[in-house]
């Protein structure tokens, strides 16, 4: 049986092609907020969790926050 042998350039290559496969992945599962403003200039929160499809907007801080603490500890 012959064994396989990695360079260091190898092994490099591989870590990180494993770390960017890793970052990727992340980027779509994570829980995403981004705020925006209406014409007369209130500010609203917005979220999703791409792991369910949940969408949110609320008003405040606060309230996206308490979402964001549900949806990580579930």
């Amino acid at each position: 049986m012959k064994t396989l042998r990695f360079t260091s350039s190898t092994s490099q290559y591989l870590s990180n092609l494993w770390q960017s496969l890793r970052r990727v992945i992340a980027r779509y599962t994570e829980i995403r907020v981004w705020q925006k403003s209406d014409r007369q200039g209130n500010l609203y929160w917005h979220g999703y969790n791409p792991n369910n499809g949940d969408y949110v907007s609320f008003g405040t801080e606060a309230e996206i926050r308490m979402w964001i603490e549900e949806h990580y500890y579930r």
